[in-house]
This record gives C-alpha cells, sequence and structure tokens, in this order.
C-alpha cells in the first residue's frame, strides 16, 4: 500500500516478503562499504536472523506501529530502497529514521532526502510527533549531504549530552552525528466542514513513559458518545498522577480489549455510514491509542485523523467551565469538541 507520494518517489508499507531483499540492499550492495566494512569496523554486517531481530515482523505488518515500520522506496515501477523508523517517543516528541538505497548508481539524486522528507511529513500527520532524527556517520560524507538537504540540522549540544537528555538507545558509530528536522506544531484551530462529521476523542494510560491503555472517550457531532474502560492493565505500573487523579474517576466497568475494540468500532462504523468522518485529538498519545485499541496502523476506511494542538490550560477551563472531571477520557472529550466546535472556539484556519 502506498502512503505516500513526492515529486519522484512514493513509498508504500514493506511486507513480511520484503525481508530477504531489504536485507540483501543493505548488506550485498554496493553502497554496503558506506556503512560496513573497513572504513566502520565498530559496525559488524549483521546475519539475516540479526537482521530481523532487529527488525521484527511488526516493522513488516503494522500490527505495532509506534514501536517501528519500514517502508520500500519507489520510483515508477522500479523499487529502489528502504527507509524506516524506529520506536515514536511521544513523550520527548522524537522518532529516529534510518534509509538505505539499493546500489550506489541512485545516490546523489536526492532520492535520499525526498523519502526522508516524505516519511517525516507522514509520520507527523499520521500519529502526531513533530520531531525527527537521522544519526549517521562523519565519516558517511555522501549520507550527511543527502540529510542536510533533507532540512536535518546538527544539534549544537554534544551528540552524548542529547542522547542521555531524549533516553535514546546507543548509536552504531563512533563518531555519529545527531541531525534533526523539527516540523511545526498542528495549528489550533479548525475550521468544521458540515459535510463531515467530526469524533473528539481523549484516552488514559498507565503512564507517560510505557503507557497501557485504560480508557477511551469520544463525542461526535452527531450528538453521540463512547466511552470503554479496558482490562489488562497493569496498576502496580502506573504513574504517580494516574493513582491520584486518573484513577479515582473511572466507572469501574472494564471490558476485555477485544470487547472494547468491536464496540468502538460499531460506533464508528456508525458514523461513517452517515459521512466521511475525522477524528480529533488534541495528543499524539491518542492516535496511539487508537492503534492500541484496534490493533493495526490503519483507521477504519472512511475515517481519517488529525490533531488539533488545544492549549492544556485551555482544556483545564473547558472542564472547569462545563462542570467536567478533569482527566476522564469521556469528559475531557467533551471538553476538547466545547473548545473547537462552541461558538467560542476556532472557525479559521485548519
Amino acid at each position: 500500500m502506498t502512503i505516500t507520494t513526492g515529486a519522484r518517489i512514493a513509498l508504500r508499507r514493506a511486507g513480511l516478503q520484503d525481508r530477504p531483499r531489504v536485507y540483501d540492499w543493505l548488506v550485498q550492495s554496493d553502497l554496503t562499504p558506506n556503512v560496513f566494512g573497513p572504513l566502520f569496523p565498530e559496525r559488524e554486517v549483521p546475519t539475516l536472523e540479526q537482521f530481523a531481530t532487529r527488525y521484527v515482523n511488526s516493522y513488516f505488518d503494522g500490527t505495532r506501529p509506534y514501536l517501528g515500520r519500514l517502508f520500500v522506496i519507489v520510483a515508477g515501477s522500479d523499487e529502489i530502497g528502504c527507509v524506516s523508523h524506529g520506536p515514536i517517543d511521544l513523550l520527548n516528541d522524537v522518532v529516529e529514521l534510518d534509509i538505505w538505497l539499493a546500489e550506489k548508481k541512485l545516490a546523489g539524486r536526492g532520492i535520499g532526502s525526498e523519502a526522508l522528507v516524505l516519511l517525516a511529513d507522514w509520520l507527523q500527520a499520521s500519529y502526531g510527533v513533530n520531531r525527527f532524527l537521522v544519526r549517521p556517520s562523519r565519516r558517511n560524507v555522501r549520507a550527511l549531504r543527502a540529510m542536510r538537504r533533507g532540512g536535518f540540522r546538527e544539534t549544537d549540544l554534544p551528540a552524548p549530552e542529547v542522547v542521555a537528555k531524549l533516553n535514546l538507545p546507543k548509536g552504531q558509530y563512533a563518531d555519529e552525528v545527531l541531525l534533526f528536522r523539527i516540523l511545526p506544531v498542528p495549528s489550533a484551530t479548525l475550521r468544521p466542514d458540515d459535510r463531515r462529521i467530526y469524533v473528539f476523542l481523549d484516552s488514559e494510560f498507565t503512564s507517560l513513559v510505557r503507557p497501557e491503555l485504560i480508557s477511551i472517550g469520544a463525542v461526535a457531532t452527531d450528538a453521540t458518545a463512547f466511552y470503554a474502560e479496558v482490562r489488562g492493565w497493569s496498576p502496580e505500573r502506573t504513574s504517580d498522577f494516574v493513582r491520584q487523579v486518573v484513577m479515582p474517576l473511572l466507572d469501574g466497568d472494564a471490558v476485555a480489549h477485544d470487547v472494547a475494540a468491536e464496540a468502538f468500532n460499531a460506533w464508528l462504523d456508525e458514523r461513517t455510514g452517515r459521512a466521511p468522518t475525522t477524528i480529533i485529538s488534541d495528543s499524539g498519545f491518542d492516535r496511539w491509542a487508537l492503534a492500541e485499541l484496534l490493533g493495526h496502523e490503519d483507521l477504519p476506511a472512511g475515517v481519517e485523523w488529525k490533531r488539533v494542538a488545544v492549549a492544556y490550560d485551555d482544556l483545564d477551563n473547558a472542564v472547569r467551565d462545563l462542570q467536567l472531571r478533569r482527566h476522564h477520557a469521556l469528559d475531557d472529550a467533551r471538553a476538547l469538541r466545547h473548545l473547537l466546535i462552541a461558538p467560542h472556539g476556532a472557525t479559521e484556519g485548519s
């Protein structure tokens, strides 16, 4: 499935059948000496088994999109390389990207930089992350040039300090360069389209570091609502904030994960049966909650997702004014709808 198209290339999702060929592009190409070999003694060529351990099945089947995904670069009818993202860290708002092409003759044409830009733009629109990182070796001049052409810029801070601050995994090169591409946070305004149904969604989860879904709430512009609490999360893994603020507000009528997913799908199907539907949330964590609930990277047919970055204080004030429960998923969804659809809410720009 093609996810995005640029001026010269497109990106399609890789499948499990692509793993052997993607591996060959990495380790048996005439570009391989640019990342492995005598110039890079600290990085050993992986076996196929080691590669499969690094790029696990979910990179190819989309079952855990926030843990990483791999895409094939397509130029016309030719498949010429791949680009990937690692785990999406919503807490630190950063995700690491990687890229390799099938052969040297493809380098120097702007293909790599275009692929990185396409993937970063798509990830922001699809999953709500705004900061993108590449970590090449300073010895790989060709890669550095391509990444800078794509708008990635080196941080002014020492690399070890950035790695520690963002809790990044250890780099693969002794002389790694950290380059970031930072996209503007989406607008906090919305122009409603009368031909669409808008679903305002919020979720609660165990912690910002290793979240597990607790509850999900949604209210729609057709005057309907959905709420479910999900079994299976671990109370001992909750943050102090969740224990003190979120848990006391729970209704206590939790259902199995698959029951919640089926019920939400059925409710959403009713909306899409009436009109095209846009899910609105103020955080990438809520898009994560959708993927976690539904167990797949794609939203149902006829549904799109949009992040509208409402200020935290504005939600606090809306909940107070409406006499709702702050940090209850359904009530926070109601407050979000109030801020964006009510007469005093935003009416221009999107």
